[in-house]
């Protein structure tokens, strides 16, 4: 009898131990903002786009495809407002000036960017490359 009270307070213990550090790693993850999940090096599955967002509230991005490298590439501000929607303030280097884009978060974690932008109707989903 005391063998088996014994296993049984042993395998709550393990159990416990178990859901208990299982639990904490879920709790570190979602205590991370917006702000701090964003920074970072993202790219589309085919490698045809990239943004960079920097933790100062600073970015650039750029098409390979369209034969645009890093060392050319547009640059913008960013920033989330209360409702965790991105603003993006771009800079065009071809000239265009000045353009905000107001950009609805639909995924934003450890690993995947999704977004889709007001103004060009457009959607998009990357991927952390750090």
């Amino acid at each position: 009898m005391k063998k088996s009270v014994l296993l049984l307070l042993v395998a709550a213990f393990i159990v416990t131990l178990f859901t208990v550090s299982c639990s904490k790693k879920k709790d570190e993850d979602n205590s991370k903002t917006y702000s701090e999940l964003i920074v970072g090096r993202w790219k589309t599955a085919d490698g045809g786009h990239f943004e960079v967002y920097d933790a100062n509230g600073t970015g650039h991005m750029w098409d390979p495809a369209d034969d645009v490298q890093e060392d050319e590439a547009d640059t913008f501000t960013w920033s989330f407002d209360s409702n965790n929607k991105l603003t993006q303030i771009i800079t065009y280097q071809s000239g265009a000036g000045v353009i905000p884009q107001y950009c609805n978060i639909l995924i934003l974690n450890e690993t995947t960017l999704k977004y889709n932008n007001d103004g060009w109707r457009a959607e998009y989903t990357l991927t952390k490359v750090n």
